[in-house]
């Protein structure tokens, strides 16, 4: 096995072992902190690597995976951490004669920190609190890229070309099908370019301000272990209203 995959794989069994109690309980059952697993796929590019056409066609499909620690702040927003390993990267399809294909793998070990906030909705005039929105940043170390292209394929970039620390910008939505289940949509960018602009034609730079840059489509199912601790609402009652 890959050294590279090692880690995650490690922090994946320290999560399912602290998990099992190891965080410390509030009076009302639930933990302080809840550890979970994260699996999904994502949909990724760089824009400037498609020197057809110039778009951002997101065609290089990849996995996610890893753990997940949170802990709920306020009655509507969570502090989360996850450490992932996640498969980014870009690719050109070949064109009518089956020239210029290009495909670039780059597994990344991820560190999201994020800020998760519940949006309360009233639906047929009952409280429903299952959407949430997410936001924050990650930072990332990349390990082993590549490449796979033709003599076709105009760009030529190398391991020497990419930097290998990663700074993107998140947000997302998240879904809670069940207390212990929920779904995340999630988009990120890189504001570090993964390949650097000084070390190619400066043309793949002139087109965008994006270009070189990791863009990321997850979409992702997160399990959570244990109980959601409960953190009243500082919502105050006015004892001169009258009660139901």
């Amino acid at each position: 096995m890959k050294p590279y995959i090692l880690l995650p794989l490690g922090l994946l069994l320290v999560t399912l072992f602290t998990s099992q109690g190891a965080f410390a309980q509030s009076a009302d059952g639930g933990g302080r902190f809840r550890a979970g697993l994260t699996f999904g796929a994502v949909a990724t590019d760089i824009p400037g690597t498609d020197t057809r056409d110039k778009d951002s066609d997101f065609n290089k499909l990849g996995l996610s995976f890893g753990a997940i620690i949170n802990t709920r702040l306020s009655e509507k927003n969570t502090l989360q951490l996850e450490i992932n390993y996640v498969m980014k990267g870009a690719q050109q399809q070949p064109d009518s004669n089956n020239n210029g294909y290009f495909k670039m793998t780059l597994p990344y070990i991820e560190v999201p920190i994020l800020m998760r906030h519940t949006l309360r909705m009233n639906i047929r005039r009952k409280p429903v609190d299952r959407l949430e929105i997410e936001y924050g940043f990650s930072g990332g170390r990349l390990f082993n890229p590549g490449f796979v292209d033709d003599s076709n394929y105009p760009q030529p970039i190398t391991k020497n070309s990419l930097n290998y620390f990663d700074v993107s910008v998140l947000g997302g939505l998240s879904f809670n099908f069940t207390p212990n289940i929920y779904f995340t949509l999630r988009y990120s960018n890189s504001v570090i370019p993964v390949i650097n602009r000084n070390s190619i034609d400066p043309a793949f730079v002139r087109y965008t301000w994006n270009n070189g840059n990791n863009q990321v489509v997850l979409f992702a199912v997160k399990y959570m272990f244990g109980k959601q601790r409960v953190i009243a609402s500082t919502t105050t009652t006015n004892p001169n209203l009258p009660t139901e």
